[in-house]
Order: structure tokens, then sequence, then C-alpha cells
């Protein structure tokens, strides 16, 4: 798996890079501090992991990923920021990234982050942890799969063709996930459970 990690900051890409390099799940890693060295990477190279911060000098993290998806990139996408708004998680969320990481955290949270991504789960950690009531409680298996599918960004009806149930049923598995959990939406539910 080829890593590219873009941050404006030269020495936040090689620590990122020496983390980044301990996993056996990386191989090439790739830096870029400049938008045309990541547009560049991203164009030549086949990146399945991009790691980069929201913030950057020459363009808006966000942007960046939305007009590279645009052109076809389909690789997992980690996010983080000085930021510790949920707000920088929900966008996240919201525009297809796998995860988003507030640089405050100790690096470990980055490579449980990384890990996690790179094995096919999301990372949102929630900037409080959330009530160990929350973390005690468990999906039904069939909760967990329509959890999957939503967080995955399917729609209600989506998710209903692809299990051959009715959308009503994948709404009650939704409302029944967030009363579980005590919480009003699929970002919320995402920081408080383990699929």
């Amino acid at each position: 798996m080829n890593c590219l990690i873009f941050d404006d900051h030269p020495l936040v890409c090689v620590a990122i890079k020496s983390l980044v390099e301990s996993s056996p799940h990386i191989g090439q890693v790739y830096l870029a501090s400049e938008l045309k060295v990541a547009n560049e990477f991203v164009r030549k190279s086949k990146i399945d992991l991009l790691i980069l911060d929201v913030n950057l000098n020459d363009c808006d993290g966000f942007d960046f990923y939305r007009r590279i998806k645009a052109h076809g990139f389909r690789g997992r996408v980690v996010f983080y920021s000085t930021e510790t708004s949920a707000y920088y998680s929900e966008m996240a969320f919201k525009v297809g990234a796998n995860g988003y990481v507030c640089k405050s955290e100790h690096y470990d949270v980055l490579k449980d982050a990384i890990e996690a991504i790179v094995k096919g789960y999301s990372f949102f950690k929630e900037i409080n942890d959330p009530k160990s009531t929350a973390q005690m409680l468990k999906l039904s298996e069939r909760e967990a799969t329509v959890a999957k599918l939503l967080l995955k960004g399917m729609t209600n009806k989506d998710a209903a063709q692809l299990l051959s149930i009715s959308e009503k049923t994948i709404s009650t598995y939704k409302r029944r996930m967030l009363t579980k959990y005590n919480v009003d939406s699929l970002i919320e539910l995402s920081r408080v459970i383990e699929l």
C-alpha cells in the first residue's frame, strides 16, 4: 500500500513518515509540502492512502480531496488538524474521508487510525472519550451490517436493496442504533461504536 503525506510543514511530513513506515501494510511513502507536488504524486503514482492536514498554505485539505476524488482518486484518506472542534471531524466524514485525528492527540492515535483504515475501517475519534456505558453496548449482527453500509455513505434505499429488506426496516435499525447509543446522528454513532 503506497502512502502520500501532504503537509505544508516538511518536518511534520518527516515525523508522520517515520510513524507510517512502522506499519507492515505500508510500502512506498511519498512526501509533499506543496500543492503542485501533491497533485503530481496523485496523478503519477498509485496512492492507496492519503494523509493530509486540513489547513494547508496553498489550499484547503477538504477541497484538495474533493478535486482529486472527482478526477478518479479512490484511495483511503486520513485528515488531521490542530482544530479540536468536532466540526472538522464531521466535515472529514461528510467529504468521504476514512478518518480524522486531532494533532494534539498522542502519536499512537494516528498510528491506530492508520492501522484501522488500512484494514478497511473508519476512524473518527471523539475529542472527549465516549461514556464507558456506551462502549459496553454491542450492536446485533444485522445492526452492525446496516451501520457499516450507512457509515460508508450508502442511502437507506441503497442499503435496503443490497440487503433485500425494506427501506422502513433500515430506518428502524438506524433509529434503534441511535437510541441505543444515545446519539443524534450517524456521525456521532461512528465515534462511539467499533465495527
